[in-house]
């Protein structure tokens, strides 16, 4: 494994919306997230119900997005827990599928960490600091202050 040392390793990408996919660079990730949902997110008899409600609409409403990001509830459990998807539309990063209160624009100064899903594996790690890095990433987790908080007034 080679790494790079150049000046844009580990430069931060624009306070802007999220960059589109290059094309030819970033290939379609659909088949990769529907495995993630259906056996790692929503995955047993207590999710059944939700998996099949948002695989339904994945296979669906979501036909059109060739790249989609998952969402996860909170950094500060870990636990990989399915907020919303997003999905690439017209230069912008749009929610697309809400399971729990979620911006409806994914931008990047919102990212605390990206992560790919290793199907081999069957779980998500995090990706190293690349100069593109929501080109490759499978899911995210969202600084805190970015998520909405539900109280009780």
């Amino acid at each position: 494994r080679s790494s790079s040392t150049g000046p844009s390793a580990g430069s931060a990408l624009p306070p802007s919306v999220l960059r589109r996919p290059s094309a030819g660079r970033a290939q379609s990730n659909r088949k990769l997230i529907r495995n993630a949902l259906e056996r790692y997110c929503l995955k047993g008899d207590a999710n059944r119900a939700q998996r099949e409600q948002i695989l339904k609409a994945f296979d669906t409403d979501l036909s059109g997005y060739e790249r989609i990001i998952i969402l996860f509830r909170s950094i500060q459990t870990g636990r990989h827990d399915l907020r919303a998807l997003y999905g690439y539309q017209d230069g912008a990063w749009v929610r697309v599928v809400q399971a729990l209160p979620s911006p409806p624009l994914l931008e990047e100064r919102m990212v605390a960490q990206c992560l790919r899903y290793d199907s081999g594996s069957k779980e998500f790690k995090e990706v190293p600091a690349v100069q593109e890095l929501l080109n490759v990433a499978d899911a995210v987790f969202l600084q805190p202050q970015f998520l909405q908080k539900s109280r009780v007034v």
